[in-house]
């Protein structure tokens, strides 16, 4: 008899922690179905590490997104990092190659937020920072502002799916 409830008692624990949920946390190759309307994928990459605008990412991963519709071309990278002040670090770099040295130093808050926007030699950028992430659209400024808008709604709905 005493088997049998021991038998009992582990199937039940068993049953329990195989039932429970674990929290999925978002990855940039979650982001990698990202295809807004109109456009078409000229190539999709995730890599651990990679480069943006010569820098090197270090401790991060790196999804890059080449968009086009017609000649107009668009480019999206989604960078995490490990850590908060790693991102913010390489923002600060990142952004000082783009533009001026005061306004990048006054757009965030180190670990924390900040949002970058406007023409660069590139083209029309718009990026923000967020933790451990960030977040660049480079292309056609109406292109890029579509865009933007367009990956807020899907980030939205993914992190939803991710959370359920």
């Amino acid at each position: 008899m005493d088997k049998i409830k021991w038998l009992i008692i582990l199937f039940l624990l068993f049953l329990l922690t195989s039932c429970s949920t674990t929290k999925r946390e978002l990855s940039p190759g979650n982001f990698a179905g990202f295809n807004p309307s109109g456009y078409m994928v000229v190539s999709t990459r995730v890599e651990l590490g990679g480069e943006l605008d010569g820098l090197y990412v270090e401790n991060g991963v790196t999804l890059t997104i080449r968009l086009a519709k017609g000649t107009e071309s668009l480019e999206i990278y989604v960078v995490k990092f490990d850590k908060a002040l790693k991102a913010s670090s390489f923002w600060y770099k990142w952004g000082k190659l783009n533009f001026n040295e005061l306004k990048v130093v006054l757009s965030a808050i180190p670990g924390v937020y900040g949002e970058l926007s406007g023409n660069a030699n590139s083209g029309y950028i718009e990026s923000w920072l967020s933790g451990k992430w960030i977040y660049i659209f480079r292309g056609e400024k109406t292109a890029v502002k579509e865009t933007v808008k367009a990956f807020k709604e899907y980030m939205k709905e993914l992190k939803k799916s991710v959370e359920s």
